[in-house]
């Protein structure tokens, strides 16, 4: 029995889920996709959250946040860290909790976007990004995309990338932002400017995922190679 990772169009699924506008519950959302040795991991306020869906959009705690992320696939979260963003580093980005003493789901897709672009850029980037999707960041009206609807989007383009060739970078960076394009002029109605403002901030995050990505398996690579040393020395 292993450690619960979802990929991150399920995570998706969740919230959008959480947000009280998916057909199943937070729970069920997870069942489907967890083999059944790992059923028993999913923890004690998805389960209650799921018996509230009647009552509207789930509010998570900090901590909850974290947990959901750390069930992300390639994504790291720890409380320390988290509580540092929403009270210092991105304090403007995120705002104050939005349900009572409670983050919305899309603060906490806005805390998941961020976690993905500060695995290869600093905060000041990060910051510049999200304006060019959020404007006012902390002000949920002047959005372009919501900050789930952006997290759905990158993860799309994400799943796709399993189609694309990478022939030069010029070219794969291309073709991320096509196929991004093509998603949101399907989805929206907005102007070609902010659509390219979206596309760009988009491909810069599957870029931060992936680069993260090869950057595990790396170092995965490596310690295993190391280990395997080891054993034949013994």
């Amino acid at each position: 029995m292993g450690k619960i990772q979802l990929r991150r169009s399920v995570m998706v699924q969740l919230l959008l889920s959480l947000k009280g506008i998916h057909e199943l519950s937070p729970e069920e959302v997870m069942k489907q996709q967890l083999p059944s040795d790992q059923t028993n991991q999913i923890p004690g306020f998805i389960k209650k959250l799921s018996k509230q869906r009647d009552k509207g959009e789930l509010g998570l705690s900090t901590n909850e946040i974290v947990i959901l992320g750390n069930f992300c696939e390639l994504t790291s979260l720890k409380s320390t860290s988290v509580q540092n963003w929403v009270k210092r580093d991105i304090k403007e980005i995120i705002g104050p909790p939005e349900l009572g003493k409670k983050y919305s789901v899309e603060q906490a897709a806005l805390l998941l976007i961020v976690k993905d672009l500060k695995t290869i850029f600093d905060f000041e980037t990060v910051r510049s990004l999200l304006m060019k999707v959020f404007n006012t960041i902390s002000d949920r009206n002047d959005d372009l995309i919501s900050p789930l609807m952006f997290y759905k989007l990158y993860t799309d383009v994400l799943e796709q990338v399993k189609n694309v060739e990478i022939d030069n970078n010029r070219q794969f960076e291309k073709k991320l932002f096509v196929q991004t394009k093509r998603l949101l002029q399907k989805q929206t109605s907005l102007s070609e400017a902010q659509i390219d403002s979206i596309c760009h901030v988009t491909v810069s995050a599957v870029l931060a995922v992936l680069t993260y990505h090869f950057q595990t398996r790396a170092k995965a690579f490596i310690d295993k190679e190391s280990e395997s040393k080891k054993i034949d020395n013994n």
